[in-house]
């Protein structure tokens, strides 16, 4: 295993881990980890970016703000 394949495998059972602890936002946890992998070298820091202009990011970026709104404004309450 050479050490750009053991740098990703700790951080992502690191990311692993604070995902399951639930202690921090899953955000935050996937933008440390992302900045961990460029910091370290593992990721050119000119690529590091490139995946949030995907449709599937944006769609999925876009589904967690509709479903948080509804969720804090009560309507979720009220049809459950």
């Amino acid at each position: 295993m050479t050490h750009e394949q053991l740098t990703i495998v700790i951080i992502l059972a690191g990311v692993f881990i604070f995902f399951l602890w639930g202690r921090w936002r899953y955000d935050v946890v996937a933008f440390s980890a992302l900045m961990i992998s460029v910091l370290s070298g593992v990721i050119n820091s000119e690529d590091a970016f490139n995946g949030f202009s995907h449709p599937a990011v944006i769609t999925v970026i876009a589904v967690l703000v509709i479903s948080n709104g509804l969720a804090v404004s009560g309507v979720i309450d009220r049809i459950a």
